[in-house]
């Protein structure tokens, strides 16, 4: 590649495996629809939704109206459910798009009766409920309001049910159990309105992977697809990390003990150490609080970050690598036959999820889709 040798490789191959893997948890009838909001999790909307395309899907979840724009001007032309529903003035948007929106409350309903009669045309719509996690959803008490203003809408017709799961991965299930309770009170209520729910879906990855109950109604994966478990000590489901996050050596040079490397001089040498410099920084998602706490791989090898990340460079101690060699590949996140450095393993080391660290991973870091083999989760 020409330019910064700074990239992320996306595995379709992975992805694509991960994908038929989690399907075939499923019974019945029931379906997936991938979700591919924030540009997938960070691996590139387009290409990955392009891949699950081809591998069967018929449908995606996005947050944004704005992210189910982008599929559709890539050529994405299934079922593209906006899970935040359309903000005030984005109406037409949904309706000209043919997006599924979401719909939680009456004045939602109204506008996107307005702009789908103004059209004289339907509109796919999914009731969502609020069972507990208290951020968007129609609650108990303002269910038969919304329920209310769909039966008037002769424009919108409603196609699903669904609700968020918050703590499925956890092994005290006493909340999901309680949040599928109300889920399944929901759509008591809504059949008791006159209204078919339509395609029922609960379950996330958690809920997917560590709730068989649950593998009757479609799902909607999100973490899981990209090759990580919501919880990192159970891995049920054979999972296949989807990004590899590389750079190259740019410089070499070897410092005597007492020298200092980077900003702060938080890194200074107790012996003569083989200092490669490689460019990639925190502007390119590369934490600066990785400092001092991350490795790299270099011909197969860990090594060690040392000192302050830099927004464009960090600095990695090669010692114990002697055959090192500026252009050699350095792999940021990804594994070799002897060393693994993963999203999980950020996220450990900063106390975060593997899906914040995915996300963070700059726009200005190239992704490349690709076809090659890739390692087990566990």
């Amino acid at each position: 590649m020409s330019g910064r040798p700074t990239w992320a490789e996306i595995d379709l191959d992975a992805l694509t495996r991960n994908y038929r893997t989690l399907a075939s948890l499923l019974r019945g009838r029931s379906r997936l629809i991938p979700v591919v909001k924030a540009d997938a999790y960070g691996h590139g909307a387009a290409s990955v939704s392009m891949a699950l395309a081809r591998a069967g899907t018929t449908a995606f979840a996005v947050a944004l109206v704005e992210e189910g724009i982008a599929l559709r001007d890539a050529g994405i032309s299934g079922e593209i459910l906006v899970l935040e529903g359309a903000f005030p003035g984005q109406e037409d948007e949904v309706v000209s798009r043919a997006f599924t929106a979401t719909v939680f409350s009456p004045d939602m309903v109204r506008r996107l009766e307005k702009a789908a009669s103004s059209r004289s045309v339907q509109v796919s719509a999914h009731i969502k409920i609020d069972t507990g996690m208290n951020r968007l959803g129609a609650s108990w008490h303002s269910l038969a309001s919304l329920l209310e203003a769909l039966r008037d809408a002769a424009h919108i017709r409603v196609t699903g049910t669904f609700s968020h799961l918050a703590c499925a991965e956890e092994e005290d299930r006493e909340f999901t159990l309680e949040q599928i309770r109300r889920f399944r009170q929901g759509l008591g209520r809504i059949r008791e309105a006159g209204i078919d729910p339509g395609e029922i879906h609960l379950a996330n990855s958690a809920g997917l992977l560590y709730w068989e109950e649950l593998r009757g109604w479609t799902a909607r994966p999100g973490i899981a697809l990209y090759g990580y478990p919501p919880s990192p000590e159970r891995c049920p489901a054979e999972l296949r990390p989807v990004l590899t996050f590389k750079s190259r050596v740019a410089r070499i040079q070897t410092i005597s003990a007492g020298e200092s490397v980077g900003y702060n001089r938080r890194f200074i040498a107790r012996r003569k150490t083989d200092v490669a410099t490689v460019p990639v920084g925190y502007a390119d998602g590369y934490r600066r609080s990785l400092g001092g706490k991350a490795k790299v791989i270099v011909k197969g090898r860990c090594a060690e970050v040392l000192g302050t990340i830099s927004m464009d460079m960090i600095t990695v101690d090669v010692t114990e690598v002697p055959d090192a060699r500026v252009g050699d590949e350095v792999i940021l996140l990804g594994s070799s036959a002897n060393c693994r450095v993963d999203a999980a393993s950020w996220a450990d080391a900063l106390g975060t999820i593997p899906y914040e660290i995915l996300c963070g991973i700059s726009p200005r870091v190239p992704r490349i889709p690709i076809h090659l083999p890739s390692a087990d989760c566990g």
